[in-house]
């Protein structure tokens, strides 16, 4: 993500903070020599310590312990919760126009965290289930054989298991999927699709090693919304709030992205689409309050 933000004109300093010694130091090098060919003045800024940054537009929390194929986004949770909440608390004073953007999984249940150790003060959002929005647009493509640039679809609830594929809301040139398909005769096998989204990411990281390209460029488009102010529609975690669960909790409806947090599409959703992301909601409030621990 930091080798994409280089690129991005409207960034003009980056600061990279990794606690492992030289990391971010040797980051910041490559990054130097990555971006000099092209001619553009960037500052970037490396430290060993989150406390030392200050007066940024976005804090981006990418750090904890990285999800193996046989483990669920869940289970990072207890490992996780701390070091999102030591940035939180290191970086609040010293930037307090920032927004938070929490991309550490579980990412729905650490930005429900990172809203309460920022005392509800401060701009917090998670990457939601932008990236399952991607693989969703990816896969009707090629299932339907159609130009990507034509497909219009999104994804909801949780990050993980619990991700909602939000069907009414898919669209191919403009017309409602199930219009296009009779219009053209199509078929669809909307399981394989739906298994593909939620499965295809433990695949990659059984050969890779991990999840990269795919965050990065889906990730880059929310900051690219709160910096530039697109006002474009996307499927972002923010704070919602449901009878079903004692407090607030981030989870995925998609919506504008702007800097101000404008109306979700939740009154556009099926009743069976907001019942299945209520549902994500509580699923998310549980793993979330397992590793609260109570802090104020």
């Amino acid at each position: 993500m930091a080798f994409s933000l280089i690129f991005e004109r409207y960034v003009t300093e980056l600061s990279l903070v990794d606690t492992a010694a030289k990391v971010a130091e040797m980051t910041k090098e490559e990054l130097c020599h990555a971006v000099a060919a092209h001619g553009f003045d960037i500052r970037i800024g490396s430290y060993e310590d989150s406390g030392y940054v200050e007066n940024v537009d976005v804090i981006i929390i990418a750090a904890g312990f990285p999800r193996t194929p046989e483990m669920s986004r869940r289970d990072l949770a207890g490992k996780n919760a701390s070091i999102v909440r030591e940035i939180v608390e290191k970086t609040f004073e010293k930037n307090p126009d920032a927004w938070y953007f929490v991309v550490t999984n579980p990412v729905d249940a650490m930005a429900t965290l990172a809203n309460k150790a920022a005392q509800f003060k401060r701009h917090v959002i998670g990457t939601g289930t932008n990236l399952e929005t991607s693989r969703f647009r990816t896969v009707l493509s090629r299932e339907l054989d159609v130009p990507l640039r034509t497909v219009e679809a999104y994804v909801g609830g949780e990050h993980g298991e619990a991700a909602v594929m939000l069907w009414s809301t898919v669209k191919i040139n403009g017309q409602p999927l199930d219009n296009y398909l009779a219009k053209t005769g199509k078929t669809l096998d909307r399981a394989k699709c739906e298994n593909y989204v939620k499965e295809v990411s433990r695949e990659v990281i059984r050969v890779l090693g991990g999840t990269r390209y795919g965050p990065a460029g889906s990730f880059i488009e929310i900051i690219r919304g709160i910096v530039l102010n697109t006002g474009k529609t996307l499927s972002y975690s923010r704070q919602s709030v449901f009878k079903t669960t004692p407090e607030p909790v981030y989870v995925t409806v998609p919506a504008r992205i702007a800097k101000s947090l404008s109306p979700d599409l939740w009154d556009m959703l099926s009743d069976s689409e907001k019942k299945a992301i209520k549902a994500a909601a509580e699923i998310i409030y549980k793993t979330y309050s397992e590793v609260d621990g109570g802090h104020a």
